[in-house]
């Protein structure tokens, strides 16, 4: 048998604890299910957040993140399961590419794609942690984000002042979607609109191509896109 790890071990238990426990669990609860002090598990806990593992609620209970389906979504996970038949649906209606992004803590991820049917199409990197700041998706999950450390940290990473930022999530609100023109690819335009999964903001769905394309016509497809994720049984983020 192969030895156990004990870092990994402790790991693996706060993560399963922290599954099983249907409201999250304190701190003080993960320390004592794993007969540890706390102080030694506040580090892996936190580290488990910051990769988006797990995340901290308003009560102070840590739920279960979503920064595993990075790691699955291969595999189909739930999230990819849910969203397939949607986006294979706008990538038929739209002609562009369909992507779903993941959120983790200050980044996301995109973890399943729907090609353009095209000759020619955006073709985003999968599986990539990227910054939030100025994806469509990114900014979605800005503009949902009542966290001041959040907005911070894309200040202090991004060539941005604070300004253009409140000014842009304004905008998000509003409108209900995020967008982005040419700001990522000069000649690509993207828009995003959030998915609930529960109470929570888990993911975007996010419809890209050539600005050529795109640009006439976002809020038709926007409304197109809307239309259709809500018809499929999946619940579109909305902000106001």
């Amino acid at each position: 048998m192969v030895e156990k790890h004990r870092t990994v071990s402790r790991v693996i238990g706060i993560l399963e604890f922290v599954v099983r426990s249907p409201n999250g669990a304190t701190l003080s609860e993960i320390a004592e299910h794993l007969d540890a002090p706390k102080s030694s598990v506040y580090g892996f806990v936190r580290g488990l957040e910051a990769e988006g593992y797990l995340k901290e609620n308003a009560a102070g209970h840590f739920v279960f993140g979503l920064g595993a389906h990075t790691l699955l979504a291969s595999q189909a996970t739930s999230l990819v399961e849910l969203a397939s038949p949607v986006m294979n649906k706008l990538g038929q209606e739209l002609g562009e590419t369909i992507t779903l992004a993941l959120f983790l803590d200050h980044e996301l991820t995109y973890v399943h794609s729907v090609p353009s049917n095209q000759r020619i199409g955006y073709n985003p990197e999968m599986h990539t942690r990227r910054p939030l700041w100025p994806t469509s998706a990114g900014k979605i999950l800005l503009a949902a984000s009542e966290t001041p450390e959040l907005k911070a940290h894309v200040l202090a990473s991004e060539d941005l002042d604070e300004e253009t930022l409140e000014v842009e999530i304004e905008s998000v609100r509003k409108r209900g979607y995020g967008l982005n023109i040419g700001e990522t690819v000069a000649d690509v335009s993207a828009f995003a609109l959030g998915l609930k999964i529960g109470s929570s903001l888990a993911a975007a769905i996010t419809v890209g191509g050539p600005n050529v394309r795109m640009r006439p016509h976002i809020e038709e497809m926007v409304d197109t896109a809307r239309s259709a994720i809500s018809n499929s049984g999946l619940d579109v983020w909305n902000f106001a």
